[in-house]
């Protein structure tokens, strides 16, 4: 049983990850396209509305879908139960949305926020269906279905309806149009792959459990989710909508290796994690190693946002969007800590310490609300330096919670995590020292980026040929034995 979760762990990672992957070179150049067509503004008002749409699925969900997961003992009843609770509240908070988007639209001082919010209330219909789907094919670790599910889905939903209506002048509509596609197909795929009974269904037993454990975890998420997005409500409240757009970009930019590295160990390690949650020694080494992994890639992959970001943004936005790259910077220089806390965050979850987890997400929000209020007074640039402050204070927070969890002290989790910290220094000096010198003989910001990350790629792959054998938490992974064959057929 451990061998075969073991497996279902490596295969579910590299599925999640390689899948991301390619969905964020697809994403990319769909940013491509329609920061050339739509405006700053466009982009704010659509971010307000996600925010507003975002924040309220989370509550009409109550955490049923990671219940399903985490639950040791599932029965179709459970899962009945879920449906019935997820699509009841789902219908409430669309109701609730759709009548009070005027008042939602005078807070955001955005009247055009109106009739964006009562047609992208359409998405908690469609969410509320998705959830219970979703969610046990995550229990299951088929994540091979979900990344196949996620990639067609924004392809074809997103992708192409919003640049094709974009580029025939719909504006910020076909960035909602896109959104509903995409969350309708991904719902038809997800209840195709994951046939279940929908029939409406109560139980007090079933009932009790998954909202005790949904409860907390709703709690939590929703501290999160106003962390996550309250950079975003201060930014549209008291800078507008171009300033929000521009936030917003830097933001999404900043954020793709957050999703393809930490959402990607978190997918993977949750129901691992959640199996393996009496088994203390197991649950210990995965968090180390998962910390170390993850501290060890932010390093270099940082130090190569902060250092390309004016060549980042010419390419994939455009000069136009030139006040975007130093919020980028910013933001970018807390990659660690926003990616480490995962690992936290997927452990309190596996082992159903939710409450505990919710306490920290609060103190988190407040940072978040605080900081980013403050420094809006300074601008965007404020703004991002008070999420800065806030995800550092995000991952002490958490990384304390799992310390307490997995009864270790800070000193053993320091030195398991930055043991291997002088070769991420020097794969971030490699890339600083390539890209100053690609500069001083090529002008097209495109040549430089391909030029910089081709030999930096190149320059990656000889120090991991060299020093594959000290990294250590290469051992969890499956491409370890890969590494190793490369070196015997050299």
């Amino acid at each position: 049983m451990g061998e075969n979760l073991t497996q279902k762990t490596f295969k579910g990672f590299f599925w999640q990850f390689g899948g991301t992957i390619f969905q964020t070179f697809i994403q990319l150049g769909v940013l491509f396209i329609l920061a050339r067509l739509i405006s700053k503004a466009e982009f704010g008002i659509v971010q307000s509305a996600l925010v507003v749409v975002g924040l309220s699925q989370l509550l009409s969900q109550m955490g049923v879908g990671p219940a399903i997961v985490q639950k040791a003992s599932l029965t179709s009843i459970h899962i009945r139960v879920a449906s019935t609770i997820s699509l009841m509240l789902s219908a409430a908070f669309f109701l609730i949305v759709f009548f009070c988007s005027g008042l939602l639209a005078v807070f955001f001082n955005m009247p055009e926020l109106q009739n964006v919010l009562k047609v992208v209330a359409i998405l908690f219909i469609i969410e509320g269906i998705t959830t219970v789907s979703q969610s046990l094919l995550l229990r299951e670790m088929k994540q091979k279905i979900l990344v196949k599910i996620s990639f067609i889905s924004y392809l074809v939903g997103y992708g192409v309806v919003a640049v094709v209506l974009s580029y025939y002048g719909f504006g910020l509509w076909s960035l909602i149009i896109g959104q509903l596609m995409q969350s309708l197909l991904k719902c038809i795929l997800s209840f195709i792959k994951c046939k279940h009974s929908i029939m409406p269904s109560f139980s007090k037993k079933e009932t009790k459990e998954l909202l005790y454990y949904g409860g907390g975890f709703t709690i939590a998420k929703l501290f999160n989710y106003l962390a996550l997005q309250g950079d975003n409500i201060i930014t549209g409240r008291y800078l507008g909508a171009d300033a929000l757009g521009v936030y917003s970009r830097a933001y999404s930019i900043m954020v793709k290796p957050v999703s393809l590295i930490g959402d990607s160990i978190d997918k993977a390690l949750f129901p691992a994690m959640a199996a393996r949650q009496n088994q203390h020694d197991r649950l210990v080494e995965a968090f180390v190693n998962g910390s170390k992994m993850i501290s060890f890639l932010c390093i270099p992959i940082s130090c190569v946002l902060i250092f390309s970001s004016k060549e980042i943004i010419n390419v994939l936005l455009g000069s136009q969007w030139a006040d975007t790259v130093i919020p980028l910077q910013i933001l970018t220089a807390g990659l660690i800590f926003r990616m480490g806390y995962k690992m936290g965050d997927c452990l309190s979850r596996a082992t159903g310490n939710v409450y505990s987890r919710a306490k920290r997400q609060f103190v988190y929000a407040v940072c978040v609300i605080l900081g980013c209020y403050i420094g809006s007074h300074w601008g965007i640039i404020g703004v991002s330096f008070g999420t800065l402050f806030a995800v550092t204070m995000n991952y002490i927070l958490m990384i304390h919670l799992s310390l307490d969890i997995l009864k270790i002290n800070w000193l053993y989790f320091l030195k398991r995590t930055f043991s291997e910290l002088h070769i991420a220094t020097l794969l971030a000096l490699l890339f600083i020292a390539i890209i100053s010198l690609t500069r001083q003989f090529i002008e097209s910001d495109f040549m430089i980026l391909l030029l910089s990350y081709g030999i930096y790629g190149i320059g990656v792959m000889v120090l991991f040929y060299y020093f594959s054998d000290k990294l250590s938490f290469l051992a969890i992974l499956p491409f370890k034995g890969v590494l190793n064959k490369i070196t015997k057929r050299s």
